[in-house]
């Protein structure tokens, strides 16, 4: 992986859209040597050992060091406010780990539209320099930091039930808000904010 080639993914949709389905089978395909999940619904186990603690994160990420291998999964505290804090130490143990692929789910639990933990911040807006591969996913992009959008290299959206997510991810997209409205379960419309080229498709199994 370049450490100057970006790749930050925001997948967006309602729950049943897809979200998590199209990372699940990006991760099979890509099969990435070094993979950390945050994954607070528990829906990740077949990608990685679970870590109980991020203490025990770090222990295993000092151990293989810069080019060993592993997969861990962590499920956060249910708390919302220790979820923050965990989230913050998380992110800032990827971004100096370097050269992994990176796995958020539901970003509006743990970020704002203008607020995001230091972790998460460096981690978008300098992780190429350090090899991050990042997918980001969250039901409600009205709820979610603003400058992850920002520096998203691409940006997916499925279904979406709320008409401020339709109207504001048309935008971000610059597609027809009736297209967006449009979508069925599993159907996407998915911009890459380098080039500009559009795609559009559905998730089939």
């Amino acid at each position: 992986m370049s450490k100057n080639t970006a790749h930050i993914a925001a997948v967006i949709g309602a729950s049943g859209s897809g979200k998590s389905t199209y990372i699940k089978q990006t991760l099979r395909r890509a099969k990435p040597a070094r993979l950390l999940i945050w994954d607070p619904q528990n829906e990740y186990a077949e990608f990685g050992a679970p870590v109980r603690t991020l203490t025990d994160m770090h222990a295993a990420l000092v151990t293989a060091g810069k080019r060993g291998k592993f997969s861990m999964v962590f499920t956060p505290d249910g708390d919302p406010r220790k979820m923050v804090k965990q989230f913050d130490l998380f992110c800032l143990l990827a971004y100096h780990a370097g050269n992994l692929t990176m796995v958020c789910e539901e970003l509006a639990d743990v970020t704002q539209p203008g607020n995001a933990p230091a972790g998460w911040s460096v981690s978008t807006r300098k992780g190429r320099h350090a090899g991050l591969r990042l997918y980001g996913a969250s039901q409600r992009p009205a709820s979610i930091d603003k400058h992850f959008f920002g520096n998203a290299t691409v940006i997916r959206t499925g279904r979406l039930n709320f008409a401020a997510d339709i109207k504001g991810m048309a935008n971000v997209l610059q597609v027809p808000e009736d297209e967006i409205r449009a979508l069925l379960p599993l159907e996407w419309v998915e911009r890459d904010m380098q080039n500009g080229k559009i795609t559009r498709g559905k998730i089939t199994f």
